[in-house]
């Protein structure tokens, strides 16, 4: 086997890549590569050849950077002969990639689950997505010191009541009635709790679209409970100034 490496082989080359900042196709510039070509004998007569570039790439829009791997070999061809790349483009992306949005005053907890329940739907791990997001829900009624609530039950005579509960049930309803949300971020959150359990307990695959939401409606109420609130301070702060 020969192996040979080339320095920025590619570099100032344009390639067109879905940039996850511009949520778009833009052209990227390559701003350093190495070059890997190697052959290798494949029987008595005929060889293995490959070439593949690693590239530090930046959008020409937002600046942003990224990896590209782009790489071609003489097995991997179409029925032309011609050879068929494969392209891989890190951090991971595509039409339904979610991006990780940047909070300032949700707690370090919550932003390393949300994290990782980003990457997980990302990487299609849905199963444990949907555990994220029942480990956001846990998470957002910790952190706001909700312990339980009342929950509606139906006793057997048919009638109901109202029972505190310390269960996830019984703590969004402390969520709701603390004031923290509204009765429809609470209903929502009430969905949140089944995907979870089912994705835990029943090992279940949620939906990608289902999960979609989830995700789009814990950021929601990342921005009702800490970002919204941090901001008006800063503006009342402001004008008591002036």
């Amino acid at each position: 086997m020969k192996v040979e490496f080339e320095n920025d082989k590619t570099k100032d080359k344009i390639e067109k890549v879905l940039c996850t900042s511009c949520e778009n196709t833009t052209k990227h510039k390559v701003l350093t590569s190495i070059n890997e070509k190697g052959t290798e004998p494949w029987g008595d007569y005929a060889s293995f050849d490959w070439n593949t570039d690693y590239e530090i790439i930046q959008c020409l829009g937002c600046d942003t950077v990224s990896f590209r791997f782009y790489s071609i070999n003489s097995e991997n061809t179409d029925h032309e002969y011609r050879p068929i790349p494969t392209i891989r483009i890190y951090p991971k992306r595509g039409k339904d990639t979610l991006t990780t949005k940047h909070y300032f005053n949700v707690p370090y907890n919550l932003q390393r689950i949300y994290s990782e329940t980003i990457d997980s739907y990302n990487n299609g791990n849905l199963t444990l997505c949907g555990a994220g997001v029942r480990a956001l829900v846990e998470g957002l009624c910790q952190e706001n010191g909700i312990t339980g609530g009342n929950v509606e039950i139906t006793k057997k005579d048919g009638s109901k009541e109202k029972k505190l509960r310390t269960n996830l049930q019984g703590k969004i309803n402390g969520l709701y009635e603390s004031g923290k949300l509204t009765a429809q971020h609470a209903d929502i959150l009430h969905e949140h709790r089944f995907l979870g359990n089912e994705a835990v307990h029943e090992l279940s695959l949620p939906s990608k679209e289902d999960l979609n939401l989830a995700i789009e409606i814990v950021e929601n109420v990342f921005d009702t409970l800490y970002e919204i609130p941090s901001k008006g301070m800063q503006l009342k702060s402001k004008r008591l100034k002036k």
